[in-house]
């Protein structure tokens, strides 16, 4: 399987009981750049572009919560992670430790030299323009597709203006380079994926004592390849999330056994979109993504399942928005929702028709 999920076209790319739930419906959606990326997935494996993905860290208004904030001329609206938790509501686990003792200063824009685990990796950054201290700020891991590097994928999605649109702080790991499969998916690379894993620990240690993240609005999105690694990140490190989202990934039967057990640790938000029975790239990303869905329902997970029909990768355009969606998604996702959602009172309208809740 070390050729599964070989990319060059996928590229268009977790409430107490009783808690009374805001109606995310009744906001309404930015259009968060326009980006349907297209893109031919086409990269040069790992060049360490400086500066083209920076966000300044400035001291401009930032989210306060609650969505009263301006930005760029429009209301905008935090969801529930602009809102404060009820009492007596689920809290995250404080960050992990840092493996490699005191944190290295990080930047807006690509890092390049930071260990973890012993290694030395490279990332992307990227922080909303005018960012302040409020600590309100979404973090969301993304996770690029096989035949991807991260800047492409930054600009694959024109990830500053979706961060300055969603206020939202993103990161966009490089993969390691070791594996046949670049995020170690398959039963050839999982018995190593402690090295990606301590990626996401230390880049989330480091990165909540630097920059003004919600602890209660930590997700994981990854397409293809990245969405596979996504849907196993949520199986080891669901603790931290809440909310896990997918993108032509899934839970592939052929890698169900003592590598890859699917387990649960909480009941986070997930919402699991491909493109039907023809999202085929090297193995059935439309069985990984059936099979995912049966898990977390099986499980009581919230699901928003999103089969578009079109194949692989994001859906054409022309019905409703994916990014928005998925921002949305994770801004009214907070982990003290511990199970419940705002979309079971209806879907905003800008969430493709293909999106139902189960």
């Amino acid at each position: 399987m070390g050729a599964a999920c070989s990319d060059d076209g996928d590229a268009n790319a977790d409430g107490a009981q009783g808690t009374t739930l805001p109606d995310s419906s009744a906001g309404s959606a930015s259009s968060l750049g326009g980006s349907s990326s297209g893109g031919d997935g086409e990269v040069d494996g790992g060049e360490s572009s400086s500066g083209d993905a920076d966000g300044s860290d400035g001291d401009g208004d930032g989210s306060s919560g609650g969505g009263d904030e301006s930005t760029g001329g429009e209301l905008f609206d935090a969801g529930l992670c602009g809102e404060a938790p009820p009492g007596g509501s689920p809290v995250p686990p404080a960050p992990p430790a840092y493996s490699g003792g005191a944190c290295p200063m990080l930047q807006p824009g690509y890092n390049t030299g930071f260990v973890a685990g012993g290694l030395s990796r490279e990332f992307a950054l990227i922080v909303p323009d005018a960012a302040d201290a409020t600590g309100t700020y979404p973090l969301l891991f993304a996770w690029y597709h096989i035949s991807g590097n991260a800047m492409d994928f930054v600009d694959e999605v024109d990830a500053q203006a979706l961060a300055n649109e969603a206020r939202a702080i993103i990161v966009v790991p490089q993969d390691s380079g070791m594996f046949d499969a670049k995020w170690p998916d398959t039963p050839l690379d999982i018995g190593q994926s402690g090295v990606d894993l301590a990626m996401f620990d230390d880049l989330f240690a480091c990165i909540s004592q630097q920059f003004p993240i919600n602890e209660q609005c930590v997700s994981s999105i990854g397409v293809s390849a990245g969405g596979l690694w996504t849907s196993y990140l949520g199986t080891v490190r669901g603790q931290y999330l809440a909310s896990d989202l997918t993108i032509s990934g899934g839970h592939p039967t052929e890698f169900v056994g003592p590598w890859w057990p699917w387990t649960s640790p909480r009941k986070f938000a997930a919402l699991v979109m491909w493109g039907g029975p023809s999202d085929m790239l090297g193995i059935d990303f439309n069985a990984a993504s059936l099979h995912l869905v049966d898990e977390y329902t099986g499980n009581g997970n919230f699901l928003l399942r999103c089969e578009h029909g079109g194949g692989h990768g994001l859906p054409p355009p022309g019905d409703g928005d994916p990014l928005a969606t998925a921002i949305d998604f994770v801004r009214n996702h907070p982990y003290w929702l511990d199970g419940a959602s705002p979309l079971d009172m209806g879907l905003p309208d800008f969430y493709p028709s293909f999106c139902t809740v189960i």
